[in-house]
């Protein structure tokens, strides 16, 4: 009897029109990454363990001398670390890099990203990122936030910030009356009018928010004010591009190493998922 080969489980093949798709996206990205000025890096798929404060996600592995070691589990973190700590002498501040990250017990993730090291270029990047998307030919829903909106929220009217990470509506609606037509703002115009009647201490990060809609034009675009994501590290401007339940890409500013830069991680096998589902269709 000949025995299978077993995939494990979290893993993908990609083979055929899925492989072709692959490929292609990942063809179009570079392209457009070399004419946006990035350059490419690629980090080992694994790592010293320096933090105590490694997610039971993580794989851990040891190295000859039995020393803790993790299969990567962020690209973000090892690219912008390895920039800092080894790359001292290269001042390129654009990079992109396509290459998996790994969960436990045995989850892969094919990712496409772009990571420049410097705070006030998210507009460039991410038209980088609605660039790809239209190459593609594909258009999901682009949703945009401030996440310093919903702390000042929770600041002000002493509330647990749970309540808007995990999007209670009732319990958000409930305490206090200016939620009511926050919630509702979706469009640039529903943006520009609640500023007039925002509370004061609400109306810089407004004008944030507002701010990032001069980025780039992207007709499938909303935003989302009281949108709070409590995992990983991008603090302030995000976004997000999503079909349904499926997130395609995350993005935003963030803190590393005491740099403050702005990226964004493209989730390949999604958007293969995703444009096999549109052909069918």
């Amino acid at each position: 009897m000949t025995l299978g080969y077993e995939v494990p489980q979290g893993s993908k093949i990609h083979f055929g029109i899925s492989a072709k798709i692959k490929r292609d996206i990942e063809l179009k990205a570079v392209d457009i990454f070399y004419k946006n000025g990035f350059e490419e890096i690629s980090t080992p798929s694994f790592s010293f363990s320096n933090d105590n404060k490694v997610s039971r996600n993580t794989i851990r592995i040891s190295s000859n001398n039995n020393k803790q070691m993790i299969l990567r589990n962020d690209n973000t973190t090892d690219v912008i670390k390895i920039i800092h700590r080894h790359l001292v002498s290269n001042n390129h501040k654009k990079w992109f890099y396509i290459q998996p990250f790994f969960a436990y017990p045995s989850t892969e993730i094919n990712q496409i990203g772009a990571e420049f090291l410097d705070k006030d270029s998210l507009g460039n990047l991410l038209c980088v990122a609605v660039s790809i998307f239209l190459e593609l030919s594909i258009e999901p829903i682009l949703q945009i936030s401030n996440m310093n909106i919903p702390r000042l929220c929770a600041q002000e009217g002493n509330l647990d910030i749970e309540i808007f990470s995990k999007a209670k509506v009732d319990h958000i609606l409930k305490s206090a009356s200016y939620f009511a037509d926050l919630i509702s703002v979706q469009t640039k115009q529903d943006l520009e009018s609640y500023i007039k009647i925002a509370p004061s201490f609400l109306k810089q990060e407004l004008e944030v928010l507002l701010h990032s809609a001069s980025y780039c034009h992207y007709e499938n675009t909303i935003f989302s004010p009281l949108y709070y994501s409590p995992n990983g590290y991008y603090d302030s401007l995000f976004f997000r591009m999503f079909d349904g339940n499926k997130i395609l890409l995350l993005g935003g500013k963030y803190e590393i190493d005491d740099i403050q830069s702005c990226g964004f991680a493209i989730y390949t096998n999604d958007v293969v998922e995703y444009i096999l589902n549109k052909v069918v269709k």
